[in-house]
């Protein structure tokens, strides 16, 4: 993955788009304001998306109380206070919030205002920072604890944990034998990061102190497969998911009997995987304008454009033949299918985009063309909203508070004008955004 974090100068536009958060939150609002303090808020006759079982919940009351979901059933008959706030959900479907399970959130410190808003009206609460600052990751876990600003949960592993040298120096730690990895990793452990990610040039020694380390500290850690170790071996040092299909998919093409147990030690291990296949799809497409989404184009700065320009200018000098773009073709043809075949073996899928980390991976709807592409991959409409809902809830172990909509976990829910699990493209159709209970959106 071509992932460089330092080029985004944003300080000059900071007023600009504080306006724009502001401006979304405002207009936003219509039952209340954006921070309400209503006792309860009732959905009332709403069809309840339950991706647990992969059914829809016809004509269920939905009651939320501190943050909480507090009631689902047929009729929720206590007094509501009047203070309270009830929504009319009838022919609306209530859909867990999404995670974005691959994105890189905290290289700047002005990232919050840029990109909350974007990621909150596309439908996502929660994401995995797959990368980044310690002081600016703190930064805003502060800032939503307190909340002093709205915006989607934040789950973060820090900087990468890379061989030295690195990939990226800017944001990774490099370690190799002369490191004094028990103080490297402690460093991270308290900084509150809520995982270790390595990365592609770890060796092994270093991957198996990361291993003891994780053990002992009740910690985990996930990323890309090095190119210095086999796969099978990070997957029983207990690496908890694969980043991206690389390695996996050579292995896919050439010997499909040793991807097969590679696939059953993922799952003896409670190994996920999260392909990130729009990274692979935009692959595909260096020669189509249609990339370039000018109705987010606010969210990218001149200069990541430029960066996007320079490295697709590199990609399609590379790929000047029409047996080029036939084999890119092929290749992401294979990668379907090698999504597909560890789905049907089992192994849980995440959806994650890569944002900041892939040219043209937009902010927010990029996540809703990874689920898509999930579903062009074999996976059902269930088993893709899954793999943006209790998937990842699973994953980080938090499934009692995220990922369903269930009573006592957080009311992270997205009204929707359609049935998801008849075309999960219908995710898009977002009615009404609602975070810990509060109303960010509610559509007319």
């Amino acid at each position: 993955m071509n992932m460089k974090f330092k080029y985004f100068n944003l300080h000059s536009s900071y007023k600009y788009f504080q306006l724009i958060f502001f401006v979304f939150l405002c207009t936003c609002a219509t039952a209340q304001s954006s921070r309400t303090n209503s006792t309860i808020l009732l959905i009332r006759n709403v069809n309840v998306v339950d991706v647990l079982n992969g059914e829809i919940l016809a004509n269920q009351d939905v009651a939320v109380k501190n943050k909480l979901i507090y009631f689902i059933g047929n009729s929720f008959t206590e007094k509501v206070p009047t203070n309270s706030v009830t929504i009319d959900g009838n022919g609306k479907y209530l859909c867990p919030g999404l995670w974005d399970m691959h994105f890189h959130l905290c290289w700047d410190k002005n990232n919050d205002t840029l990109l909350f808003p974007v990621l909150l009206k596309n439908g996502i609460t929660g994401i995995r920072d797959m990368g980044g600052d310690l002081n600016i990751m703190r930064s805003f876990k502060q800032k939503l604890s307190e909340s002093k600003i709205i915006g989607p949960e934040i789950f973060a592993a820090g900087p990468m944990i890379d061989g030295n040298p690195p990939v990226h120096p800017d944001f990774s730690m490099p370690v190799d034998d002369k490191t004094n990895l028990t103080a490297a990793l402690d460093s991270l452990k308290n900084n509150k990061v809520d995982f270790l990610k390595v990365y592609s040039l770890i060796k092994e020694t270093q991957l198996r102190g990361v291993s003891n380390y994780c053990t002992n500290n009740n910690i985990h850690f996930a990323g890309h497969l090095s190119e210095y170790i086999e796969p099978e071996i990070s997957i029983s040092l207990g690496q908890k998911s694969i980043e991206h299909l690389n390695r996996l998919d050579d292995i896919w093409n050439t010997n499909k009997i040793r991807l097969d147990s590679i696939g059953n030690l993922m799952l003896a291990n409670n190994t996920f995987l999260c392909p990130t296949l729009i990274t692979y799809k935009l692959k595909t497409q260096l020669r189509d304008t249609s990339i370039i989404n000018n109705d987010y184009s606010q969210y990218i700065p001149a200069s990541l454009m430029e960066e996007w320009q320079i490295t697709w200018g590199k990609r399609v000098t590379k790929h000047t033949e029409i047996a080029d773009w036939q084999g890119l073709d092929e290749t992401f043809k294979s990668q379907l299918q090698l999504v597909k075949h560890l789905n049907k073996m089992g192994v849980l899928i995440l959806a994650g985009s890569d944002f900041a980390g892939f040219p043209y991976v937009y902010p927010g709807v990029s996540l809703h063309q990874e689920l898509h592409l999930l579903v062009e991959a074999g996976l059902s409409n269930s088993e893709a909203l899954k793999s943006a809902t209790i998937n990842p809830a699973i994953y980080m172990s938090h499934q009692k508070l995220y990922g369903s909509l269930t009573v006592g976990k957080y009311a992270d829910m997205l009204i929707l004008d359609k049935n998801p699990f008849d075309d999960i493209d219908n995710l898009k159709a977002i009615n009404c955004i609602i975070i810990k209970g509060e109303i960010l959106n509610n559509k007319k």
